[in-house]
């Protein structure tokens, strides 16, 4: 059987100009043999749903979109659809065929509800991979990590699995690079355990601020890569699902280079975020960070020198002016000196600065109007969490490096300047080492610094934890943390209304936004309080009685002798719980069968669950590395 996959990047909602699109590709994949093309998840309607207000009307356009194209596709085509059910985003793929329109998703909830199988509520079914048949062979149809799972689980097993993937790139999620990491996500044991070939199919593009890089690919069942789409660009790759030969030649997966792969993420999402604005221009200040010479460097990649505009104004050292000065003549920009301004304050403290950066912005938002250009921030994601250079007026809507950590963007800086060296520091400047009140530095470089403090974060916003799982040694990494913690929530009214960031991780600044005016702060230390014993032991309980609770058995009060003696173990209990947590959280720890998962993020955009699982005798699996004992 020939399966296709069409990687295309598309403008959401242009239903006419997608349509014409679909039914080209469908010539040409019938051309080369096609029988079945997928598309990607974004191609129709991008990667959400529309308000609950445009929501019906658009729906009826798409299925007039649907109707047309059924009388004009050359082959079977896949085309999925996003919408709102009950204010939560569910994917829909719709078969095209035989002059027929068929919603996969739907069909297979009306058949689980017309067996009787529905919810305790009376409300939908549960979910049910979507299941059809083509080219003599059983596909199923998945949209999330949690489907692949169900999909292993299913009674009748299918010949391919459809993986229409939803996730945009995260940098510390190697599973939502699929095809361009397969060497570090979970595809491969995918693969195995499905025992079915493995149809990976991605979306190509920006969309809004979130990053989609294509990357698409086909595994056989014993996890063989058979056949891959390129990242960052478009193709209609046309596949074999049959017995691979072992004389065949072996596609070798491409090495992911995950500085790289974060640049040209972070190029095409600023590239298709100004043009599907109809917009081709983008404007910035330089100001002598090294964030803004890489947002400089960045734009002029995703869309040439001639259309990136800036104000060098570095007030806070002539070394850094000059380098930004170079900068901009080794890149060609568009240049204008902040000095040329009128009304700029020539001092550089306190409320001149501020009233300094305010005529700049204002300058950068009078030139943006002039060309009919976007505005960039050129603050990165450390300097977001801390609130540094706020808050300074903006003019800004989109932040190309608002979701990058510091440390992340000098290795991008090293990493573009292997490919041509138009950087001429890759080293922070002075006010973008921060300065945490009460922690010492104890001699470590800026660098080193900057990783520490950004490693705090990362543990905090991206893996969830507390303040005292992250302070595992020493006063002064208590210290540490509780300063960068209490830095992090004392910058969120700073936050509000400064522009979009690109979404490059699993969890944005936005995502761990705190409630205005709360005045709680997590602390780092060792508390030995009444509360914190009582909790303690309680926990402890629990979980000495997990092996041992069934659903018909009613939990005994602890007695009084346990609650002293599981004291002594609270620490202990806490080391534990943490390293689960951790061991979850790193996709190898499946709370399947333990009732619901405890992370919600396991979602488009998320963290990726267990890569591989293994079966007992009696058919019980078992999520890997853990074995039958």
């Amino acid at each position: 059987m020939r399966i296709g996959v069409a990687q295309i990047n598309t403008r959401p909602g242009d239903l006419g100009g997608i349509a014409d699109r679909i039914v080209s590709l469908s010539e040409r994949a019938l051309d080369q043999g096609v029988e079945l093309l997928v598309f990607p998840l974004t191609c129709l309607a991008g990667p959400m749903p529309l308000s609950e207000a445009d929501q019906d009307e658009f729906l009826v356009d798409a299925m007039e979109t649907f109707a047309s194209l059924a009388r004009h596709v050359a082959c079977p085509c896949v085309v999925p659809v996003v919408s709102d059910l009950d204010g939560d985003t569910l994917p829909e793929a719709v078969l095209i065929r035989n002059g027929r329109v068929l919603p996969l998703r739907l069909s297979a909830y009306a058949d689980s509800a017309h067996g009787g199988d529905v919810d305790g509520a009376g409300g939908m079914p549960p979910f049910a991979p979507p299941r059809f048949e083509a080219g003599g062979m059983s596909f199923v149809v998945a949209f999330t990590y949690d489907d692949l799972e169900d999909c292993g689980e299913l009674e009748h097993g299918a010949d391919a699995v459809i993986f229409i993937s939803g996730y945009g790139y995260a940098n510390d999620d190697p599973s939502s690079a699929l095809g361009a990491a397969l060497s570090e996500n979970r595809y491969v044991g995918d693969a195995r355990a499905l025992g079915a070939w493995l149809v990976g199919v991605g979306s190509l593009g920006g969309y809004g601020t979130q990053v989609f890089t294509g990357s698409s690919f086909v595994l056989s069942p014993t996890g063989d890569l058979v056949d891959s789409a390129p990242s960052f660009g478009e193709d209609l790759m046309v596949s074999d699902l049959s017995n691979v030969s072992p004389h065949q030649e072996r596609v070798v997966p491409e090495v992911y280079d995950r500085p790289l792969f974060l640049w040209q993420s972070l190029s095409l999402g600023l590239r298709d975020y100004v043009h599907k604005l109809g917009m081709h221009h983008v404007l910035l200040a330089l100001d002598g960070s090294l964030s803004s010479m890489v947002c400089a460097v960045l734009a002029s990649d995703a869309l040439g020198p001639m259309n990136v505009h800036v104000v060098v104004d570095a007030p806070e050292g002539i070394e850094r002016e000059a380098a930004c000065q170079r900068l901009a003549r080794n890149l060609r920009l568009d240049v204008r000196e902040a000095g040329d301004l009128p009304l700029l304050p020539r001092t550089s403290d306190g409320a001149d600065l501020l009233l300094r950066r305010g005529v700049v912005e204002a300058y950068l938002a009078s030139w943006a109007a002039e060309l009919g250009g976007v505005v960039l921030s050129t603050l990165d994601k450390t300097g977001l969490a801390l609130g540094e250079f706020l808050p300074s007026p903006t003019s800004a809507v989109l932040q190309p490096l608002g979701d990058v950590y510091r440390s992340l963007v000098m290795d991008l800086a090293r990493m573009r300047n292997t490919i041509s060296p138009v950087l001429p520091t890759v080293a922070p400047s002075p006010r973008e080492v921060p300065s945490l009140s009460g922690v010492l530095r104890d001699g470590c470089s800026d660098e080193t610094w900057i990783r520490s403090i950004d490693s705090v974060l990362q543990d905090h916003i991206e893996w969830g934890r507390t303040a005292r799982e992250i302070a595992s040694y020493g006063v002064q990494r208590q210290r540490l943390v509780e300063s960068v913690l209490a830095a992090l929530d004392a910058a969120e009214l700073r936050r509000v209304g400064g522009g979009q960031p690109l979404v490059v991780s699993t969890v944005t600044l936005a995502d761990v936004a705190r409630p205005l005016g709360f005045s709680w702060h997590a602390s780092a230390s060792e508390r030995a309080s009444a509360v914190s014993d009582l909790l303690d032991s309680t926990l402890e309980q629990l979980g000495s009685l997990a092996n041992s609770f069934t659903t018909d058995s009613e939990v005994p009060a602890p007695r009084e002798e346990d609650v002293a003696e599981s004291l002594e173990g609270s620490s202990a209990l806490r080391d534990a719980l943490s390293y689960l947590r951790d061991f979850s959280m790193g996709g190898m720890f499946d709370p399947e069968g333990m009732g619901a998962p405890a992370s919600g993020r396991d979602s488009p955009g998320g963290w990726s669950r267990a890569a591989a699982r293994f079966r007992d005798s009696s058919g019980n699996s078992w999520p890997a590395p853990f074995s039958e004992n």
